[in-house]
Parts: structure tokens; sequence; C-alpha cells
């Protein structure tokens, strides 16, 4: 849910579904096309990530429930949900405004999502989305067919895929982290289950998944850490980023984080903070998750007094939501080119919340 939860600090909220609850409320949705797997499981977005096998407990990473995942159409590049009232897609075309800066375009969703007002969507790889509209409320709207409530309160966090089926991530008030798998076989009840539990000193930062990796940032009372679970909840013990010292014990040093679709690289955000806790500056890297976990992006996008709030990362291309003296920017930016940042047109949105690249065309109209 990126950086945006150490603002609201995980609003007071609760599962309303049960398992049994989730399946009445939600029944049978029809499998869309696009997760129907071809005969073979190869990668469609490259090489599995290389692990280190003496790591036992990356032994269950290695061992992939599903190597299918819903790949994009040829050419897709993907485009950028920014949620607020109403949320929007912030389109690939270049508009050319009379200053000449290039800015990218955002047009409204159409159809039933046209005008609703979300926190977060997440696209699901199939062309639908699940959001968490502003009452708190975690709805799935498949590419086709009606709209199913998840939750009647909750926190949705982001969504993954495994095992055939997008799973939709949902935090409770007391650290626990479920996950609901949003499609099933014929005449299987969807279910919900407790994916991981938060020690009790912990909050969270943010959290990002991708295929059946999830990462998330921890606040505690030093400066918490970024670390990675695997499809069953198990600690992953990828080559993510050692924290620096905690020079201001109960600030995150890590502020955001978000997986690349093929969960081979993570972006995150290292935070600097001035001596009355107010940020002081903040970097974005860009780092392989193989063996070694080659930094291959470092770049400042924050300065004093800046705010990153939500961040997401194609594989290529980081966006990042940034609040500076109340004002809210939105912008991306390629991690392989220097000085390629560029600004969202944010006009008809309020109070943006998050951004979240759809990995996927979003297909759903009404």
């Amino acid at each position: 849910m990126e950086a945006v939860f150490s603002a609201r600090m995980i609003k007071a909220v609760a599962i309303a579904c049960t398992a049994g609850v989730v399946a009445s409320a939600c029944g049978e949705l029809t499998v869309p096309e696009a997760y129907s797997p071809p005969t073979s499981t190869t990668i469609v977005d490259g090489e599995e990530p290389q692990l280190d096998p003496q790591v036992e407990e990356a032994a269950g990473q290695a061992e992939r429930v599903d190597g299918f995942v819903p790949p994009p159409p040829p050419g897709y590049i993907p485009t950028l949900l920014v949620s607020g009232s109403p949320f929007i897609l912030a389109a690939d075309q270049l508009a050319s405004p009379e200053d000449g800066t290039p800015q990218l375009v955002s047009t409204p969703l159409a159809g039933d999502l046209a005008n609703l007002s979300s926190v977060r969507a997440v696209d699901d790889l199939g062309g639908g989305l699940v959001i968490e509209d502003n009452a708190g409320a975690i709805v799935y709207r498949p590419s086709q067919g009606d709209p199913e409530t998840l939750t009647a309160t909750g926190q949705l966090l982001d969504v993954g895929y495994w095992d055939g089926s997008p799973q939709a991530f949902v935090a409770t008030a007391d650290g626990l982290i479920n996950r609901i798998q949003l499609l099933s076989e014929a005449g299987v009840e969807l279910e919900q289950q407790a994916h991981f539990q938060l020690a009790d000193n912990e909050q969270i930062v943010a959290f990002a998944a991708s295929r059946d990796i999830q990462a998330i940032i921890v606040q505690d009372d030093e400066c918490g850490e970024l670390r990675f679970y695997g499809f069953d909840g198990q600690l992953l013990d990828l080559p993510g980023p050692e924290a620096p010292p905690c020079a201001f014990p109960g600030r995150p040093t890590f502020g955001s984080v978000a997986l690349s679709p093929g969960g081979d690289a993570v972006a995150y955000t290292v935070v600097t903070y001035r001596g009355d806790g107010i940020e002081a500056g903040t970097s974005l890297v860009g780092q392989e998750l193989a063996v070694g976990g080659v930094e291959f992006a470092n770049r400042k996008i924050g300065e004093d007094s800046d705010t990153i709030t939500s961040l997401s990362f194609d594989g290529q291309r980081a966006a990042y939501l940034k609040q500076s003296e109340g004002v809210e920017t939105v912008t991306i930016l390629d991690l392989t080119v220097e000085r390629s940042e560029v600004p969202v047109d944010l006009a008809g949105i309020v109070g943006a919340e998050t951004v979240a690249f759809a990995r996927n065309p979003i297909t759903r109209i009404g």
C-alpha cells in the first residue's frame, strides 16, 4: 500500500468476510480467457530469478506453485492507475504544453468505472480491478461479470498471482496479512486465508506483490526493515537492501516499495530525516532480486519536506506520488535513463491517493 500507510498508520479495520462469508458474498466467477494457461508453463517475461541454493528460506521460492502468469499483449506499455476522486488512467500519450515540457495525458476510466472514487486500485492481470473505496470496502470488479464485495471494511495492499489465480492481500488492524483467492475452479468456494502475522511492535509502511512474491516495509521501535515473503507466507532470504545504521529511531529508513511484474527486481525508497523528524531527502533505488542483488539505479526524487506516498514499478519505469508543501504530483521516470522524469497531468482528479501500473490492459467498461 506504499508509504501512505505511514500517514494513516493502518486505520482501525477488521476483515468483515470470513472464508464462508467471502464465498457466499462473492460466489463463483467465470474464469477469464486471460487466466487460461498455455500448454507450456515457460515464464513469459524471461528467466526465473536465480536464487542461492544454499539459502534454506528461499527453497520454497525456487519451487514455483505455478509458472504461468497472464502475459500482456505484444507491445503493451503498462499504463498508470491514479486513485483519487475519481480515479483516472494516465495513458502513455505525451501532450505538448505551451512551455514545451512533455506531460502524460490523464484519461478517466470508462463505463461503470468512470465516476468511482478510490483509495487504491490494482489490476488483477485479467482486465479487471480490485478497488478499495473511500469507505474502506474492497470490491473486485472482474473484466466480466458483476462486482463482488470481498470485505466491507479493510486495507487493500496489492494483488499477486499464483496457483492459477490472482490473490488479493488485505491487512487487519492487528497486523495480520490475509490473502483472498479471487478465482477458483467451478464448485470450489473462494477462500480467505491468513498469510503472515507481523510482530506486535510492527506496522506496515508499504507493501507490494508480484507473482508469488511479496515485499513489505515495516516500521518498529527502531528504523524498520524491508523483507520478502513467498506464496505460503514463508520469509524469503532474497538479496534485498541492508538497512543503514538507524539514525532516527521510530522513523522508517525505507519508505515505499514496488516489485516488477516478473518479480525479478524491486524498486524502493530510502529516506533520511531532519532533527525534527521531517523527511530531509528521498532516494529511489532499483535492485535485481537475483543472486548478488545488483543495484541498477539510484536517483534522488525527494528534497527537504517532500514525502513519497506511493510507488509503482513496471520493470523499467517507476511512478511515484509526491507530497510537497500540500501539492500532489505524480511523476514517471525511466530508471535506465538519466533525467527522464515526465509529470502526469492530474487535472480533474481530487486528492490523489496512490499510483499503480496496470500490468495488463484494463478491459472492464461496464
